[in-house]
Protein backbone atom coordinates (compact mmCIF):
# COMPACT_ATOMS: atom_id res chain seq x y z
CA UNK A 1 0.00 0.00 0.00
CA UNK A 2 1.48 3.59 -1.05
CA UNK A 3 1.53 6.26 1.60
CA UNK A 4 -0.52 9.20 1.41
CA UNK A 5 1.35 11.88 -0.63
CA UNK A 6 4.31 9.48 -2.05
CA UNK A 7 3.96 8.13 -5.52
CA UNK A 8 5.79 5.43 -7.81
CA UNK A 9 8.96 7.66 -8.53
CA UNK A 10 10.80 7.31 -12.06
CA UNK A 11 13.25 9.43 -11.12
CA UNK A 12 16.62 8.93 -9.98
CA UNK A 13 16.53 12.25 -7.33
CA UNK A 14 14.83 13.42 -5.18
CA UNK A 15 12.35 16.89 -6.13
CA UNK A 16 10.99 19.50 -4.48
CA UNK A 17 7.93 21.33 -4.73
CA UNK A 18 8.96 25.17 -5.03
CA UNK A 19 7.69 28.29 -7.34
CA UNK A 20 10.88 30.43 -8.64
CA UNK A 21 11.49 32.84 -11.86
CA UNK A 22 13.11 30.83 -14.79
CA UNK A 23 13.67 32.23 -17.94
CA UNK A 24 14.10 29.99 -20.77
CA UNK A 25 14.60 30.20 -24.99
CA UNK A 26 14.72 27.48 -27.60
CA UNK A 27 17.79 26.90 -29.78
CA UNK A 28 17.93 27.33 -32.44
CA UNK A 29 16.15 30.36 -31.98
CA UNK A 30 13.40 31.15 -34.55
CA UNK A 31 13.41 35.17 -33.38
CA UNK A 32 16.43 36.42 -32.13
CA UNK A 33 16.79 37.38 -28.67
CA UNK A 34 12.76 35.47 -27.75
CA UNK A 35 12.82 35.25 -24.07
CA UNK A 36 10.09 33.38 -22.07
CA UNK A 37 9.19 33.89 -18.73
CA UNK A 38 8.16 30.44 -16.46
CA UNK A 39 7.48 29.72 -13.16
CA UNK A 40 8.60 26.22 -11.48
CA UNK A 41 6.39 23.87 -9.95
CA UNK A 42 9.59 21.42 -8.97
CA UNK A 43 12.78 21.02 -9.45
CA UNK A 44 16.30 18.82 -8.46
CA UNK A 45 19.69 18.70 -9.58
CA UNK A 46 18.83 17.00 -12.62
CA UNK A 47 15.69 19.03 -13.95
CA UNK A 48 12.88 21.39 -13.52
CA UNK A 49 8.90 20.95 -13.89
CA UNK A 50 7.91 24.05 -15.09
CA UNK A 51 4.38 26.14 -16.57
CA UNK A 52 4.33 28.03 -19.73
CA UNK A 53 1.98 29.47 -21.62
CA UNK A 54 4.17 28.70 -25.03
CA UNK A 55 4.54 25.35 -26.24
CA UNK A 56 7.85 23.77 -27.05
CA UNK A 57 8.19 20.20 -28.77
CA UNK A 58 9.79 17.15 -26.81
CA UNK A 59 13.52 16.83 -27.60
CA UNK A 60 13.64 20.94 -28.12
CA UNK A 61 16.77 21.87 -26.23
CA UNK A 62 16.54 25.57 -24.34
CA UNK A 63 18.71 27.95 -22.42
CA UNK A 64 17.56 27.84 -19.11
CA UNK A 65 18.26 30.78 -16.58
CA UNK A 66 17.02 29.54 -13.09
CA UNK A 67 16.29 32.08 -10.24
CA UNK A 68 15.56 29.76 -6.79
CA UNK A 69 17.11 32.19 -4.30
CA UNK A 70 17.14 35.71 -3.81
CA UNK A 71 21.10 35.84 -2.11
CA UNK A 72 22.33 33.83 -5.17
CA UNK A 73 23.28 34.52 -8.30
CA UNK A 74 20.63 32.85 -11.16
CA UNK A 75 22.24 29.64 -12.64
CA UNK A 76 22.25 29.09 -16.39
CA UNK A 77 22.56 25.76 -17.82
CA UNK A 78 20.50 24.43 -21.10
CA UNK A 79 18.11 21.35 -21.04
CA UNK A 80 16.35 19.46 -22.92
CA UNK A 81 12.63 18.88 -23.19
CA UNK A 82 11.83 15.54 -21.94
CA UNK A 83 7.75 15.58 -21.93
CA UNK A 84 5.20 17.88 -22.27
CA UNK A 85 1.19 18.05 -21.29
CA UNK A 86 -1.02 20.67 -22.25
CA UNK A 87 -3.02 21.78 -18.67
CA UNK A 88 -6.73 21.31 -19.23
CA UNK A 89 -9.13 23.78 -20.41
CA UNK A 90 -6.09 26.45 -20.67
CA UNK A 91 -4.10 27.80 -23.24
CA UNK A 92 -0.89 26.50 -20.69
CA UNK A 93 1.59 23.81 -20.56
CA UNK A 94 3.35 21.75 -17.94
CA UNK A 95 6.75 20.78 -19.06
CA UNK A 96 9.42 18.76 -17.80
CA UNK A 97 13.00 20.07 -18.77
CA UNK A 98 16.09 17.40 -18.05
CA UNK A 99 19.36 19.48 -17.31
CA UNK A 100 22.06 18.42 -19.83
CA UNK A 101 25.02 20.88 -18.94
CA UNK A 102 24.56 21.85 -15.47
CA UNK A 103 28.18 22.76 -13.51
CA UNK A 104 29.10 21.18 -10.62
CA UNK A 105 28.77 24.30 -8.60
CA UNK A 106 25.15 24.68 -9.66
CA UNK A 107 24.58 21.73 -9.14
CA UNK A 108 25.56 21.72 -5.68
CA UNK A 109 23.54 24.91 -5.23
CA UNK A 110 20.82 23.28 -6.47
CA UNK A 111 21.41 19.71 -4.08
CA UNK A 112 21.29 22.03 -1.08
CA UNK A 113 18.08 23.97 -2.04
CA UNK A 114 16.76 20.51 -2.42
CA UNK A 115 17.85 18.96 0.71
CA UNK A 116 16.70 22.18 3.08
Amino acid sequence: MTAIGTVNERRENFRKNSEFPVQLRQIPQKNAGTIHNSMTHDFSESGVQLSSFYFYPVNSKMILELFPMHEMEPIMTVGRVVWVEQVPYQERYNIGIEFSDLNDESRVHLRQIVTD
